[in-house]
């Protein structure tokens, strides 16, 4: 019959090998010294050759005030036949959810962010940002390579609603595709409507400027979306509102011309004249009255709905100079290369101890 159990080791007997492993370590000291010397180094020169980047943040709430308060105007407006809710809710869920943090990334917006003209700095003011890019990140010669002329694109000279070259979509794709790896937009709290947009890059004009610019054209295509109708529509009611004043201006002076010419045959009572006239442009001036009046009314209606919708986007926080460069300083880097080699040495003189 045998006997099986455990081997144990004695705290005593432990102790004694540790720290004879630990004598054998310190021995080691040129190889460590080496070693921790060389991964400092790489972890320094790792640190200087990172590319500054800076970071522009901007925090918003997206606001809709379609729900809000319009009860009592929507009820108001449908006595004179006017369906406010169609008017305004047409884009409604387009920025419902999470569809705002896709759209703040589309091409669309970003190619108009692109071509919008710069104020600041001077020395670049009137210069598309589409062009700044390619300036502060030298792609002039990378196109130049592929026969692409960039004095040629004439940003600036392209107007809203213009067609594009072939070469102008190109490269407007590509610097899309570049910058949109570098926007990051997110509600940091899920239970939160508060959205965070960020813009990296390794210029602090380009950050700030290109972030206000995204969040100003994200604010006003939500504008256009939630009001366009509306506004529309107010237009051709104010335009039917100015022809019927016009129109009314004229009856009045037919009424007023009626009026006269009857006083000044009732001067003498012998004189019999047609008052039809008269009549027909009482009833013009009290038709037109009434209509001009009720015209009027709807168009105060709906003009007090388009203010309840606007603004929609409420900015909390934009970015100021200056942004804070977002690289590793070079002594973290220091510290995490000289942690690395004591970790190294470690391990390969244990290897070394435990192979003897």
């Amino acid at each position: 019959m045998t006997n099986t159990g455990t081997e144990t080791i004695k705290y005593s007997e432990l102790k004694a090998v540790i720290q004879r492993f630990m004598n054998y370590f310190i021995s080691q000291y040129k190889i460590i010294f080496l070693v921790t010397i060389i991964t400092s180094a790489l972890g320094l020169l790792y640190g200087k050759l990172q590319p500054s980047t800076y970071k522009a943040t901007s925090t918003f709430i997206v606001e809709d005030k379609s729900g809000k308060g319009g009860g009592g105007l929507s009820g108001l407006a449908s006595q004179f036949g006017i369906d406010v809710g169609g008017l305004t809710g047409g884009g409604a869920g387009l920025f419902d959810g999470d569809n705002i943090l896709e759209i703040i990334k589309s091409r669309a917006i970003i190619e108009k962010v692109l071509l919008t003209k710069m104020e600041e700095p001077s020395s670049s003011k009137g210069q598309t940002i589409a062009d700044y890019y390619i300036q502060i990140n030298d792609l002039a010669s990378a196109f130049e390579s592929k026969n692409i002329n960039v004095k040629s694109l004439n940003f600036a000279g392209l107007t809203e609603g213009a067609k594009h070259t072939v070469q102008q979509d190109s490269i407007l794709y590509i610097l899309f595709s570049r910058i949109n790896k570098d926007i990051s937009v997110e509600k940091k709290n899920k239970k939160s409507t508060i959205i965070t947009l960020e813009v990296v890059s390794g210029d602090q004009v380009f950050s700030k400027i290109f972030a206000e610019e995204l969040l100003k054209q994200t604010s006003d295509l939500y504008i256009d979306i939630k009001t366009g109708n509306l506004s529309r529509s107010i237009n051709k009611i104010q335009q039917k509102a100015d022809s019927l004043q016009n129109s009314l201006t004229g009856i009045y002076q037919k009424s007023f011309q009626a009026e006269n010419a009857t006083k000044l045959y009732n001067v003498n009572s012998s004189l019999r004249i047609n008052t039809s006239q008269t009549e027909i442009a009482a009833r013009d001036k009290t038709v037109s009255s009434t209509l001009y009046g009720e015209v009027v009314k709807n168009l105060e209606t709906l003009k007090l709905s388009l203010i309840n919708q606007t603004p929609v986007i409420q900015v909390l926080d934009t970015p100021k100079f200056p942004l804070f460069d977002q690289r590793t300083p070079a002594r973290y880097s220091l510290m995490i290369g000289f942690a690395i080699g004591l970790v190294l040495s470690f391990f390969y003189a244990l290897y070394k101890y435990t192979s003897n």
